[in-house]
């Protein structure tokens, strides 16, 4: 009993630094977010620009700066798949981080705006691969019971990452921030080393005994007949150890499943958190608060690091769809107050909004870290099909970052043409529009089995479907036990036969008193 809970714990810390490593790369993804709030005042200032021959830069320049990282990220999302298919996700990892490091290299020794842009456009390179591997490489090691907590690492991590370059950014210079940010991408590329690759991605190349010791290290087991009947489960498989074909991708199951996931990247975009994250400190600044833009700026990245750990401890203890549907919820609700704030400084510059944006941005942050931002891809990793899983995901990215960078490059437009405010009233109006769908058309996906959740996913409106039977099957079975009673009172004016002759027959009353009757001589001849 010892050696099996010694196992155990080894096996779940083993998977717990997989998962922080991996994520490394995410925590960069964060860096790389937050990069733009914290640095454009400094390059928007003739007196504080670190730029070549005191270069600054125009609000279009910005916005450019913002955006070529989803630019570059749509292209990402067409090898990066194929790549953890092909080459494996360890490998893939290492080249997910290898464009956040030559970024930050290109920053601390080039200082033009040409040299920026190129460094934001590597960037972006690294932050689909960041959203592709990692959530893939977590849900294939970890065991069932820590795939939600560990699945969220992926937002806590980039929101560690966001409130890292935030704080950096007030405490440091511009050179110095850059170094900080550099030493994580040197971090990871020296602990990655030591993770095996994932057991499934080996099953899939048909690398059966790396594949054992693989599971072993996960597990923490020293003996390959300890995971033997795990192994055996994952190469019974045939999605897991068969290469998918079109025919698997024409599923309605999957076709439904790329639906409900382009919906939840299309949610995760209009929430405005991009937004939010990359003009945080001008968007205090246009709020109407009287309260400083950076102490605000770090405040929300306090508040949403607490809020994914939060959601780290808790997302396994409630169904999917809850979090999702009060997430979208308060996301919305919480856009549209900050865009009343906006509205209210429009009308009178003079109106002070104290700390209601604040608030408002706070609590959008904890709703996103606690769901939306989060859950969807822990989904992702249980309604697509292991073989079909890297394309699929790759599909959602493409859509994910063309839509992304369209938001991020029209929002200067978007706000002078709608006004900051109308931007966010749209942005909580999408949010709103969600939660409906998510109660309709997406599954629970909790504690289910595979073949449970696809065949739910055959079902366009899987609780009212699963409902209606519920209540059909207690309809019919209150129905089946009225027949029954009927019978029963059709029979000897409702005595129970209980024993019958060829001459006589013992029955039961409705009292429970036994007595015996004899047959008449044309009932005789029937019994015979």
């Amino acid at each position: 009993m010892h050696n099996l809970i010694g196992s155990k714990f080894k096996g779940h810390c083993r998977q717990l630094f997989a998962a922080i490593t991996v994520n490394l790369v995410t925590f960069s993804f964060g860096l790389y977010t937050g990069w733009t709030s914290t640095v454009a005042p400094i390059l928007q200032n003739y007196t504080t620009t670190p730029l070549d021959h005191g270069h600054v830069l125009t609000d279009n320049s910005i916005s450019w700066a913002c955006s070529w990282g989803m630019l570059s990220a749509i292209l990402g999302t067409f090898f990066w798949g194929m790549l953890a298919d092909n080459y494996g996700r360890k490998t893939t990892g290492f080249l997910t981080m290898l464009p956040y490091l030559v970024s930050w290299i290109i920053l601390m020794a080039v200082k033009t705006e040409t040299a920026l842009m190129v460094s934001r456009f590597l960037g972006g390179l690294g932050a689909s691969g960041a959203a592709i591997n990692c959530p893939m490489f977590v849900g294939e090691v970890s065991e069932e019971a820590m795939k939600a907590g560990l699945g969220s690492l992926f937002i806590l991590m980039y929101n560690i990452g966001v409130l890292y370059v935030y704080v950096f950014g007030v405490v440091v210079d511009y050179d110095m921030l850059n170094v900080a940010c550099i030493a994580i991408s040197v971090l990871f590329m020296a602990v990655w080393w030591y993770v095996p690759e994932s057991p499934i991605f080996l099953i899939q190349k048909n690398r059966m005994e790396d594949a054992r010791r693989s599971l072993m290290w996960f597990r923490g087991k020293d003996n390959d007949k300890d995971v033997s009947d795990e192994m055996d489960l994952l190469m019974r498989h045939s999605d897991q150890t068969t290469k998918a074909t079109l025919a698997d991708y024409k599923k309605l199951g999957t076709v439904k499943a790329l639906l409900i996931g382009l919906v939840f990247q299309a949610g995760t975009q209009f929430s405005g958190i991009n937004i939010i994250l990359m003009y945080t400190v001008d968007i205090f600044q246009k709020s109407g608060s009287t309260l400083s833009p950076h102490s605000c700026t770090i405040l929300v990245g306090v508040v949403q690091v607490i809020g994914s750990a939060i959601a780290s401890c808790t997302v396994h203890r409630a169904g999917r769809k809850f979090w999702l549907m009060a997430t979208y919820g308060v996301t919305a609700l919480a856009l549209i107050t900050i865009g009343t704030c906006f509205y209210a400084n429009k009308v009178n510059a003079e109106f002070n909004t104290g700390i209601v944006p604040v608030i408002s941005l706070s609590v959008h942050v904890i709703a996103f870290s606690l769901g939306l931002g989060m859950v969807p891809y822990i989904i992702y990793t249980e309604v697509f099909p292991a073989n079909v899983r890297n394309i699929c995901m790759s599909m959602l990215m493409f859509f994910n970052n063309v839509l992304g960078f369209t938001i991020i490059k029209a929002y200067p437009s978007m706000s002078d043409a709608l006004h900051i405010s109308g931007c966010f009233w749209l942005f909580g109006a999408v949010c709103l529009a969600v939660v409906p769908y998510t109660y309709l058309f997406v599954p629970e996906t909790k504690d289910k089995a595979y073949d449970e959740i696809r065949r739910e996913l055959l079902l366009w409106f899987p609780d009212r479907r699963r409902n209606g039977k519920a209540a059909a099957a207690a309809a019919a079975e209150k129905a089946a036990a009225a027949e029954k009673a009927a019978a029963v009172d059709q029979v000897d004016g409702g005595n129970v036969v209980v024993v019958e002759a060829s001459e006589m027959k013992v029955c039961m009353g409705k009292d429970q008193s036994c007595f015996t009757t004899t047959l008449q001589p044309h009932t005789r001849d029937n019994v015979k």
